[in-house]
């Protein structure tokens, strides 16, 4: 005999809620008000929340399990396409109307449902430039913002120049010659990562000082020696001028060749401590120095 799930006791119901799926719970979320407000006070913990950007959707990539190795129904997909949305956990597909429904509406939704305040991840694929201006519109701030290697480096740039301002971790997987990366390094950001193994960036002296960035991390990297020692020259004479950077890691191009430290520091003063040189310039700042495996690391105080 079927059970109005919504006249159970209160601890009834909040195990009922505790043994859903989340397919389940989502569906049960947009029935009414009443059942969102529900789904939202049973703290459902989400391990992984990625959302993918298309150019006629968008997906949402939702997994409750910490495993590495999950089943498939620990896994879904949850595709909007503006008023209706399609879900794929792997058995098959169920198509949900929300008729008042936009984008935007379905994203607050499951940030709302899971206790999200941002997008956990956002990642850019397949989208036109044209699309792109449209997205701030219903994309809120976001954790960690993804632009693939998929992406043109039109689109690279522009996904940049408009998404990254509201993302903490900006992630890039094309940065070809093509794109003018110094533009990238001077905008005021938290974290950012570049990563192309096809097409190293070519660092120079210039760049690193126009770093505002928190932490940055370049892989690969295309750096001489001489870059190196005047980036340090020029730091160094740079008293009381504010620079952002907490830390700076560049892998470098070709892990087989060594530095040669006496270019790198000739002309510099500094100390060894802790395996690891250190610069103090005249108003206190301190840079430390060392290289890790392949990667040059810099580190500021």
């Amino acid at each position: 005999m079927p059970i109005r799930i919504l006249s159970l006791p209160d601890k009834d119901l909040r195990y009922a809620l505790d043994c859903m799926g989340v397919d389940v719970l989502i569906a049960l979320s947009i029935c009414s008000k009443r059942t969102k407000k529900l789904v939202k006070s049973s703290n459902r913990k989400i391990h992984r929340h990625i959302v993918h950007l298309d150019e006629n959707y968008t997906c949402f990539d939702i997994c409750e399990s910490e495993r590495v190795f999950q089943p498939k129904t620990d896994r879904i997909y949850f595709n909007v396409y503006y008023t209706w949305a399609v879900l794929d956990q792997g058995n098959g597909l169920e198509v949900w109307i929300k008729n008042e429904f936009t984008q935007s509406d379905w994203i607050a939704h499951f940030l709302s449902i899971f206790n999200e305040p941002t997008i956990p991840v956002l990642v850019i694929e397949n989208v036109s430039l044209s699309y792109l201006d449209s997205v701030t519109q219903f994309i809120p701030k976001v954790r960690i913002l993804n632009i693939s290697e998929r992406c043109s480096n039109g689109l690279t740039r522009k996904a940049f120049l408009k998404l990254a301002p509201i993302a903490r971790f900006v992630q890039v997987a094309n940065y070809s010659s093509e794109n003018d990366i110094s533009q990238f390094l001077s905008l005021n950001l938290r974290d950012l990562d570049f990563y192309d193994g096809e097409n190293p960036f070519k660092v120079t002296s210039v760049d690193l000082l126009a770093v505002n960035i928190e932490d940055l991390s370049i892989e690969y990297a295309n750096i001489t020696e001489r870059e190196l020692n005047r980036f340090l020259k020029l730091w160094m004479k740079r008293n009381h001028t504010f620079y952002r950077p907490k830390s700076i890691r560049l892998t470098l191009e070709d892990e087989e060749i060594e530095l040669n430290h006496q270019e790198v520091f000739k002309g510099v003063q500094y100390q060894t401590v802790d395996h690891k040189l250190r610069l103090k310039r005249g108003d206190g700042k301190e840079l430390t120095f060392f290289v890790e495996e392949d990667v040059i690391v810099f580190e500021f105080t």
